[in-house]
């Protein structure tokens, strides 16, 4: 896809979006996934986290550029832990990323080993999970949106350790030509990340997007738009018989809108 026709196929996305913003925007709630997407999204989530504490408290000097992803991390297993019911989960890895904000790698780390995904009985459309020290902190721009946003970033940046790959993947999965072959599990559990993620975004927006009533609106119908794709996304790749091709036109879509985005609104910390 080139550039030009992502930002066409960005300002469609958000004009489509601002369509279902009319009435406003929807309560901060963990959103409506398969409970099984959230368990896998869990599973895998959790491990990402318990390896790169113990990268951080072997460390001689860890990186907080390494650390701000685990914290983004303990948010979104949170989330999935209240949509699975697994009320220790979530308390437990809350704590974990209190330590975590605090720099107390080695406790974090310590903490960590004991988590384990147990699903009970539980709903989505709860509150997102919050921080402490993101509640206690006066400058909300630098909490939520950002910690949760550096999932998107590359496996290593600057030689580091860092997110989940999430903004790789999708540009590498829907350029123009690729060859890359999908892994339904894998793009269903990128979207439960995206999904979450940009539920965070919608109801974070940083100071660039709040400077005009205009622009807040945009980054809101922007944020839902990709809420809804991911669940698009999840629900394709889970059918018996995946449609590559619709798969790919729908990852185009989140990836167009994470490109508009990112262009209008991207502070670098």
């Amino acid at each position: 896809m080139t550039n030009s026709l992502r930002t066409l196929v960005g300002c469609a996305v958000v004009a489509a979006a601002g369509l279902c913003l009319v009435s406003g925007p929807a309560p901060a709630g963990t959103p409506d996934l398969p409970k099984d997407s959230y368990k896998k999204a869990a599973d895998a989530d959790l491990k990402f986290l318990q390896t790169r504490l113990n990268e951080l408290a072997k460390a001689e000097e860890p990186s907080a550029r390494s650390a701000k992803p685990a914290v983004g991390a303990t948010l979104i297993i949170a989330a999935y832990a209240d949509v699975l019911g697994d009320a220790t989960l979530k308390a437990d890895v809350i704590k974990v990323g209190e330590a975590l904000h605090a720099k107390k790698y080695k406790d974090a780390a310590e903490l960590a080993k004991k988590l384990a995904v147990k699903p009970g009985t539980g709903k989505a459309g709860g509150d997102l999970p919050t921080l402490p020290a993101f509640e206690a902190a006066k400058d909300k721009d630098v909490t939520y949106m950002p910690t949760t946003m550096k999932l998107f970033t590359n496996t290593q940046v600057l030689k580091m350790p860092s997110g989940l790959n999430i903004e790789k993947d999708l540009k590498d999965w829907t350029a123009k030509g690729s060859t890359v072959k999908l892994d339904p599990a894998a793009v269903e559990i990128l979207a439960v990340r995206s999904a979450v993620i940009n539920e965070y975004i919608l109801h974070y927006p940083n100071e660039k997007a709040r400077t005009k009533p205009e622009s807040e609106k945009e980054w809101k119908a922007i944020s839902k738009q990709s809420v809804d794709l991911s669940k698009e996304i999840i629900a394709e790749a889970t059918k018996k018989t995946p449609d590559f091709k619709m798969l790919r036109s729908k990852l185009a879509l989140l990836e167009a809108a994470c490109t508009n985005c990112h262009g209008k609104y991207r502070f670098d910390d």
